[in-house]
This record gives structure tokens, C-alpha cells and sequence, in this order.
């Protein structure tokens, strides 16, 4: 295999290391400076990165552009914010149906993840996300290290799997691609607050009561964003998690250590770390919904609150951050042929709280409203209880029982889709009343009409 890495940074460097270790592959690094390229080809070294490392006699580099025409996977390797460009700048360049490796992490300003753009920008399909918890240094000296491949295709399996062959990387594998590259995120931030937490109590008790709490917020975010579950024990997930907020090799702990001591300033802002940081923090806090309530993300939020101040001490009052009320939801429907815009809506409700109360219109009521359902009460009512997430089924007969099932239920959040929007305003006197937008492309009628055809 023709291999090239995209960046001779300190991750490229050693994912190019590791690689050259499978005798099969052939790895060159791809470098824009010159003196770079000569200093690697001539005395395998990289001494701006690794001052004390030798690189493997069989890696070569490279600034030539024509070079790329020969790759048959390029891994990318770059700053997320000059991934789009660089590669526009080399596109022209890849062979058709070269498979191109995500290892870079982050998101872009317009909150997309840089898999997305690769996609819908450059127009290339044949893309795969590579994550999880490695350190660049211990990468270099061959420490096994677990990646999660987030992949389409066995084809693309199988090639990752043959060219990390006897080197120390190893891989778990998932078709979440967008699950990955949102993890890859989302652990920055929470390991910025498990430093400043360390930093400010020393204490075991402390640390873990907040990484139990960061871990929920991010299973949370990940199903939010659209990403499985299961990723999160994954080694991209859990796995970086963990090692990202717990080493002080972690930039974003070490971030957080400076923040939780009061070293940290705005003029600060200009360092490229506490810059990727920060841009990690607003560009997440942005991408949630206004309508989703941003109080289930207390830690989130006090981080956001704290870049957003001139306040160099990030206090922190545990009863607000991790004290929770038990919380019930409510919402309605008739679920006639539960499809998967109906689980979408139900699952994101089921997020708000510890209880999801699902009310379901009675055959009587469907008839005061015209509506002719297929199946029958009991057997909607049956479909909806064997869903995970949905924890009681009551009925609907009439459009005045809401206020009364609030009471009732002591409901703290009723929730419809957005076609429903502002009918519901006057029950916010009683509970907080969310809309959540409808899934595209699918509906109840346009099902009917399907069947009918």
C-alpha cells in the first residue's frame, strides 16, 4: 500500500512511524517546508516535534504534490481549521477512489465535523474517521494503542485492518462515523473541566463525581447530535475521554489546570491551545437547539458563562452543577404506524428527564377529530410501552386533560413536534414547553399513501 500522511506534525509524524512498521506499506510524509523534508529523508529526525527520536529507516517525505498521485490512502493529519483548504489545495491530486483517513479532531466554524465537509464540499465519498486515546510521544515508542475506525463498507475495514498488520496499532470498529468525529470533540471540553476541578480541590471524591457528571452531559450531547450510544465504550469514547481528561499530557487538562489555579486570562486567547478550547466550547454550546434546554447541560454551561466573562476564577457551586431533581416529560400523539420520525422525536424527549409519560388518543377521541387510524388503540398503546425509552402510556380523550395530566404527573417538560408550534404557549405557565422539529422525509399520511398505492 501507497501510503501518505498529510501533516508532519507530532500525531502525523507518529501515525507515519507506527505504519512504516508493516514492511507492506509504504509511508511518506507530506510536508510544505522544505528543510523538513530534507532533514527527515537524510537523518530520519523530526527534532522540532520529537528532539529526541529517531524515525524508522523506511519513511521518506516529501513537499512534491505529483507524489500524491500515487497514494492509495491518504491519512490526514492537519489543524482542523486548515483541513478544507489544504485539501482543496491537493484534491486534483488523488487518485480516483483513494481512501482518505480522518485522524484530524474538531469542528468547523459552520459546526459542521470535518468528515462532513470532506463529503459534501469536496464531493469524496470514500472517507473513514480514525480516533481514540493516543498519545503522540508514547505512539513513538511503539506503545499498543486502541483506535476506533468509524467506516461505511467492509472494503474499508479490511484495508485499515491489513495495513496496521504487526505495527502497535489496533483498532474497534463502528459505522457511527458521525458518532466518532462528534466524540473526538466533545471530550476536549469536558477534559478542560476535569483539570480545572483537579486544580482547585485535589481530591479523588471531587474528580470523579464530576467525570461521572461530564460523562452523562456527553452521552446526552452524542445522542442529540446524532450519534449511537454504543460509540461511547468504544475507544474513542470512553477510552479518549479518560485519557484525555485524567494525563496531564492532555493540552485541554492542562488548560483546565491553568484555569482552575487563576493563571488564565482573555489576553491569553491568542495561544493556539486555549484558542481550540475555546472555539471547541461556543462552537457546541452553539449547534444546540435554542428550544432544547440548555439547563440539562450545567457543566457546559458553566464553562461557556465562564469564557464569556472577564473573570479569571471559575467558581463552582456543586448543588447547581450536579444536584438533580427527578424530572418527568409528557407529549401526545396518535402514533398511527410508528416510524422512525415518531422514535426520533420520542428518544429526544426521553433526554429531558428521568420519566417519559406518552399520551396516545383513544379510538373515540381519533373519531371526534376525523381521523381514521389503522390500528387500534391497544395495539398502539402496546407498540409505544415495548420502546426502552418511553416509561408510561396514558389515554387522550379530549384537548382539555393536558393541564390536569401536568398536575397529575407533576410534569416538568410537555413536548410536541414543530407543526404543533405556539399552540401549546399558555401550558408554560405550568411547565417549560418545548417544540422539537419534525424528522424530514417521513410522515404518518405519507406512509397511508404509500400503502393505499
Amino acid at each position: 500500500m501507497n501510503i501518505i500522511v498529510l501533516g508532519s506534525g507530532a500525531f502525523g509524524t507518529s501515525i507515519a512511524n507506527a505504519l512504516s512498521i508493516n514492511i507492506e506499506n509504504k509511508v511518506m510524509l507530506f510536508s510544505s517546508n522544505p528543510s523538513k523534508v530534507d532533514e527527515i529523508n537524510l537523518e530520519k529526525t523530526n527534532k522540532s516535534i520529537f528532539p529526541n527520536k529517531h524515525l524508522n529507516n523506511n519513511i521518506k517525505a516529501t513537499f512534491n504534490k505529483n507524489d500524491i498521485l500515487n497514494a492509495d490512502i491518504i491519512f490526514i493529519a492537519l489543524p482542523s481549521n486548515c483541513v478544507i483548504s489544504t485539501l482543496n489545495l491537493y484534491k486534483d491530486f488523488f487518485k480516483k477512489n483513494v481512501l482518505l483517513v480522518n485522524l484530524s479532531k474538531g469542528l468547523l466554524t459552520d459546526g459542521r465535523t470535518i468528515l462532513d465537509s470532506i463529503q459534501e464540499d469536496l464531493k469524496i465519498n470514500n472517507v473513514v474517521t480514525l480516533k481514540g486515546p493516543s498519545f503522540a510521544v508514547e505512539l513513538m515508542e511503539n506503545a499498543d494503542t486502541l483506535l476506533t475506525l468509524g467506516y461505511k463498507n467492509t472494503a474499508q475495514y479490511d484495508t485499515i485492518k491489513f495495513i496496521i498488520k504487526n505495527t502497535p496499532l489496533h483498532i474497534d470498529c463502528t459505522t457511527d462515523i458521525r458518532g466518532v468525529e462528534f466524540l473526538s470533540v466533545l471530550k476536549n471540553i469536558y477534559a478542560l473541566i476535569l483539570g480545572i476541578v483537579d486544580a482547585k480541590y485535589n481530591s479523588a471524591n471531587t474528580r470523579f463525581m464530576i467525570l461521572t457528571k461530564a460523562f452523562s452531559e456527553i452521552r446526552i450531547l452524542l445522542r442529540l447530535f446524532g450519534g449511537s450510544e454504543n460509540s461511547l465504550f468504544l475507544a474513542c469514547g470512553f477510552g479518549d475521554f479518560c485519557l484525555t481528561s485524567l494525563n496531564d499530557l492532555s493540552r485541554n487538562r492542562t488548560f483546565g489546570l491553568l484555569i482552575g489555579k487563576g493563571f488564565y486570562n482573555t489576553d491569553y486567547r491568542s495561544n493556539s491551545i486555549i484558542l481550540e478550547g475555546l472555539n471547541s466550547v461556543k462552537l457546541v454550546y452553539d449547534k444546540l437547539s435554542s428550544k432544547y434546554p440548555q439547563e440539562n447541560f450545567p457543566l457546559l454551561n458553566k464553562l461557556n458563562d465562564f469564557f464569556n466573562s472577564k473573570s479569571s476564577i471559575f467558581s463552582i457551586q456543586f448543588e447547581k452543577l450536579v444536584d438533580e431533581k427527578y424530572t418527568n416529560v409528557l407529549t401526545y400523539g396518535t402514533f398511527d404506524l410508528l416510524h422512525y420520525g415518531h422514535l426520533e422525536i420520542l428518544k429526544k424527549a426521553s433526554l429531558l428527564g428521568d420519566k417519559l409519560i406518552v399520551g396516545i388518543s383513544t379510538d373515540e377521541f381519533n373519531k371526534l377529530k376525523g381521523k381514521n387510524c389503522i390500528l387500534s388503540f391497544d395495539k398502539r398503546k402496546e407498540l409505544l410501552e415495548s420502546l426502552d425509552f418511553v416509561d408510561k402510556v396514558i389515554p387522550e380523550d379530549n384537548w382539555e386533560q393536558k393541564i390536569n395530566d401536568i398536575k397529575e404527573y407533576n410534569i416538568d417538560f410537555f413536548v410536541m413536534g414543530s407543526d404543533w408550534e405556539g399552540k401549546f404557549d399558555d401550558l408554560n405557565q405550568y411547565c417549560k414547553v418545548l417544540y422539537f422539529p419534525r424528522t424530514e422525509g417521513i410522515s404518518t399520511t405519507k406512509l397511508k399513501s404509500i400503502l393505499k398505492d
